[in-house]
């Protein structure tokens, strides 16, 4: 394996902080003309900046007393057989010192290697999962509201109405037995900056304040009891909504 090989190996080390200083600089300065190993050395960094910012978790308290029963159960290793020639007791400190790698240190590598890609993957199934979620509640919403106005149209008293502004219209879909109704649109004109289109429900020739909304496409149900109104009526009125109507009323539909 020539050195230029080496060299490129120790990106993984770098960037788990296991390369000897002198190793250590002899990269850095190899790093300075080698766009590959950059990007190699900022992919393990993102790597570990995402580990560090995961939410550590407690271990449960019987994991201790689990692991401790185990290596008492576990019967020791035979001694090894005598051999005719025994290898030097060599010193922590000059095993340091040799040159050649050391097993922990690609141990380190090999792992910071493996969480690259598993990261990566880990975050997409994240993604798919949370998109489907998210399709399958539109799904259900979706037919919850089906469902909602098919037992409008259902109903045996189910009337629709017109609500008339500035050559633009409303249709009101109602029914007092189901005590429901749905206004839906096309298109309104702009109420204007800062101001909303709000319904009121005509109960004994008194305006019950109901939902409001910008200009637009429309398409709302009613919040009040629509059993016991005789008309609905549409002012413009601030943000919001307001609890008296500002006159005057802009459109209006007899229930």
């Amino acid at each position: 394996m020539n050195e230029s090989h080496d060299v490129h190996d120790s990106a993984a080390l770098y960037a788990v902080d296991a390369l000897e200083p002198e190793e250590r600089a002899r990269f850095e300065e190899h790093l300075r003309e080698c766009p590959s190993c950059r990007r190699e050395v900022a992919e393990y960094a993102e790597v570990g900046a995402h580990l560090a910012g995961a939410v550590a978790q407690e271990p449960p308290p019987s994991l201790r007393e689990d692991v401790l029963a185990g290596i008492r159960g576990t019967a020791p290793l035979p001694a090894p057989a005598p051999s005719a020639a025994t290898a030097p007791v060599v010193s922590l400190e000059e095993r340091r010192r040799r040159p050649g790698r050391r097993p922990g240190r690609w141990l380190a590598a090999a792992a910071a290697a493996v969480l690259v890609p598993s990261v990566a993957l880990g975050g997409w199934a994240l993604g798919v999962r949370g998109e489907q979620r998210q399709q399958e509640q539109l799904a259900a919403q979706a037919q919850q509201e089906q469902a909602r106005e098919n037992q409008l149209l259902a109903a045996p008293d189910v009337v629709t109405r017109t609500l008339e502004l500035d050559g633009r219209t409303a249709t009101v879909v109602a029914s007092q037995q189901a005590g429901a109704a749905l206004v839906v649109s096309a298109g309104l004109p702009d109420p204007g900056e800062g101001r909303e289109y709000q319904l009121w429900l005509m109960q004994d020739d008194v305006p019950v304040p109901d939902v409001h909304f910008a200009g637009g496409e429309v398409r709302t149900w009613l919040e009040g009891d629509v059993a016991d109104a005789a008309a609905v009526a549409m002012t413009v009125e601030p943000a919001g909504g307001s609890a008296s109507p500002t006159l005057p009323v802009v459109a209006l539909a007899e229930l």
